[in-house]
């Protein structure tokens, strides 16, 4: 025995830890395809390699350069495990058309591709093209998205393929051209081309660029492999981004001798905005965006409206599967029941035994059964137990999957303001190190009267910050002053009206009136004017980011009130201020409530309530989300609270399609849901119901065609 036993251990200990050793021995290799050329727009996946960060987690990385662009590509990936791509959007329509891939990671969150076209006067638009030469690279579907947005169809230009050669802009050949804002810019520039770039993000179109995917293949048979690659090439673009020169040395030395180190370093800083490291976690991508990409392909008829992208971007922090905890439980409920049966059948065959043979013995046996039906009482009342545990569960995945949505709308919420003082601080850096010194120098040769002048335009900014023009109503005004001081423009302005009317319009002087004058009689009047109109733009700045900051700070202190609570909130008998709550909801809402959604709100009553502050705001969460639903995110919601007698009475009306009368006795039932799969589990109302009723409270709903009304009445405090 004792041999075979000593053989059986050792053939373990040299099979079983074969698995432990590979590591040490093998890496896995991954074959990583770019869309172009090396340049520093992949820095982070040279860096990811050259640092060490992919060999530090066992993965062999090869990195292909491409020279026939995506040509392809999603096929290349799709075949065979361990490949990697870095795509454009067309990677949605591939995957639309079949191809089994899914994106995970995204580094632009803008895209970097524009319009070029040369700059011929202050006031140039899109529509200067009409009529003209325009030269469109394949599936550039968001410039095409802006001509369309701009009134600009094929019709109105003549549409020429791409030659990729950016000296027909300069030479005369065509009109605009299509190209990537961080490279082409710096060729153009560096020849002095007077030129003018037009973003798709002015007129709302938003793509992400250089989408980071794999195969479906991929992702299935070795997810531990996909979220190491991730992480490493993220690793990478951090180091990046954080140390540019440092890579540009790298790239050149490496990848790409033949680019200046100038442009390499160049193009660095023409990414930073794109990806804005600073304000958005590397990689991150929104189910959202790409929902507004799908609606821009749509319009081109490309790809249906409102696509299930279940399947197509990659998560990379799954939520437990609480449906497979759940079903483990039942399963291990259903081994402990067989057992019990068992051992039941077990005692009753030796009960009947022992009374054919022993009868003195029944009264013990009696016994023994009794104390079994009691043993099984106990475990069903700790059954019991669990499941009420398990609605509580239910209840803070609820709460939990509220909070996720909330967060998901802040990072979007918060980046435009955000952006807004970035760069209102940009305006004042570049002021205070390349402007103001040259206003002091050019103070010094004015003379005495000149200087009153200048200080008498200045003195006024802090009444006229927040006054300023833009686009077509900057226009407009333009021609309202010319009209308006017509006759000192005559007699002070006779030539160089329009470049004189800019600087009045960018200085503020307008705003002195008859005083206007006093500027305009100076022989250095143009020099005044330029002057005050950079120190007009230290005011502006100040003044947006004045207005940012408090945006910002509303939104923040709204999202604390709702997740931070003492703990009396948690309470149910914690006193609840239902107005207040409900406008800190609409705040941290006012992503998904944009300007197609108009919410009507009638509070007449201000009285509060007891309860659980916490799993009331769940009820309201639930009641807005169906509303918005209910109108798909557009039309009208009218929020009322009133008194009625005892009660608080808090209404949610929607006009939206309405509860068909078949499923109306339904729609408080758990797990019944009339929404897209993935979109809800059905708990929503159960859990309202739930919530309300042990506030001693009750909800109530009427339904027709065009119009729901939920009810809430709460028992107001005494």
């Amino acid at each position: 025995m004792f041999p075979n036993f000593k053989q059986l251990l050792s053939s373990f200990l040299c099979f079983g830890l074969i698995p432990f050793s590979i590591p040490l021995f093998a890496s896995d290799h991954i074959d990583l395809y770019l869309k172009w050329y090396h340049q520093f727009q992949f820095a982070g996946y040279y860096t990811a390699l050259e640092k060490g960060y992919y060999r530090e987690l066992g993965l062999d990385v090869s990195i292909h350069e491409s020279k026939n662009g995506l040509e392809g590509l999603h096929q290349l990936i799709s075949e065979k495990e361990a490949r990697y791509g870095v795509g454009t959007n067309e990677v949605l329509l591939q995957w639309h058309a079949g191809a089994p891939i899914v994106v995970i990671a995204v580094i632009f969150q803008h895209s970097p591709i524009v319009l070029f076209t040369k700059k011929t006067h202050p006031d140039q638009s899109v529509q200067d093209l009409v009529g003209k030469k325009i030269m469109l690279s394949p599936h550039v579907y968001e410039i095409l998205a802006l001509l369309k947005k701009e009134k600009l169809d094929p019709s109105r230009f003549r549409q020429l393929p791409h030659s990729f050669r950016f000296l027909d802009i300069v030479e005369g050949k065509v009109d605009a051209l299509d190209g990537y804002s961080t490279t082409q810019t710096y060729e153009l520039e560096k020849m002095g081309f007077p030129l003018i770039v037009f973003s798709p993000r002015t007129s709302g179109i938003d793509f992400y660029g250089d989408n980071l995917f794999t195969s479906k293949l991929e992702i299935e048979n070795n997810p531990t492999r996909v979220k190491k690659f991730r992480e490493a090439s993220l690793r990478g673009w951090d180091y990046a981004m954080k140390h540019k020169q440092e890579i540009v040395n790298l790239i050149s030395e490496k990848y790409a001798s033949s680019i200046p180190k100038e442009q390499l370093l160049f193009e660095a800083e023409q990414m930073e905005p794109l990806i804005q490291p600073s304000l958005v976690e590397i990689g991150y991508m929104y189910e959202g965006r790409w929902k507004h990409i799908n609606e821009v392909y749509a319009d081109f008829g490309m790809l249906p409206k409102n696509l299930d992208l279940s399947g197509f971007l990659y998560n990379a922090n799954p939520k437990p599967n609480y449906e497979s905890i759940f079903s483990i439980l039942i399963l291990l409920l259903c081994i402990v029941l067989v057992a019990w049966m068992i051992q039941r059948y077990r005692w009753n065959k030796r009960y009947s035994e022992t009374l054919k043979t022993e009868v003195l013995l029944r009264t013990e046996e009696l016994k023994i059964s009794n104390n079994a039906l009691n043993s099984t009482n106990l475990v069903l009342e700790s059954k019991l137990k669990e499941l009420t545990e398990a609605q509580e569960k239910l209840l803070n995945r609820e709460k939990l999957a509220t909070i996720g949505n909330l967060t998901a709308g802040m990072a979007h919420e918060l980046n435009t303001p955000l952006g807004a003082i970035v760069s209102s601080n940009g305006t004042i850096s570049d002021f205070f190190q390349n402007q103001f010194q040259t206003i002091i120098n050019y103070l010094f040769t004015f003379s005495n009267e000149d200087k009153e002048r200048f200080y008498f335009l200045i003195r006024e900014y802090q009444n006229i910050q927040n006054v300023f023009y833009t686009g077509k109503k900057e226009r407009e005004f333009k021609k309202e002053l010319e009209i308006e001081y017509a006759e000192i423009f005559q007699k002070y302005l006779k030539d160089d009206r329009e470049e004189y009317l800019n600087l009045i319009v960018d200085s503020s002087a307008f705003l002195l009136g008859d005083h206007l004058k006093f500027i305009l009689e100076s022989d250095h009047k143009k020099e005044i004017l330029t002057m005050g109109s950079k120190v007009a733009s230290v005011f502006r700045s100040c003044s947006i980011i004045s207005t940012a900051s408090e945006k910002s700070s509303h939104v923040v202190k709204s999202l604390k009130n709702y997740l931070i609570s003492d703990d009396l909130t948690h309470s149910d008998q914690s006193k609840i201020d239902i107005t207040s709550e409900i406008e800190t909801i609409l705040t941290l809402y006012y992503y998904n409530i944009n300007h197609r959604v108009k919410v009507q709100k009638h509070f007449l009553s201000h009285r509060k309530c007891k309860g659980n502050r916490d799993n009331l705001n769940l009820v309201w969460v639930n009641l807005l989300n169906n509303a918005l639903y209910a109108i798909s995110f557009e039309g009208i919601i009218e929020l009322t609270i009133e008194d009625d007698g005892p009660w608080i009475k808090v209404s949610f009306i929607d006009y939206g399609s309405g509860i068909p009368k078949n499923i109306q006795d339904r729609i408080f039932e758990p797990f019944f849901t009339t929404k897209s799969k993935g979109e809800g589990v059905g708990l929503g109302l159960d859990i309202c119901r739930k919530v309300i009723n042990k506030m001693n409270g009750k909800i109530e709903f009427e339904s027709e065609v065009g119009k729901t009304k939920f009810t809430v009445y709460l028992l107001a405090e005494e």
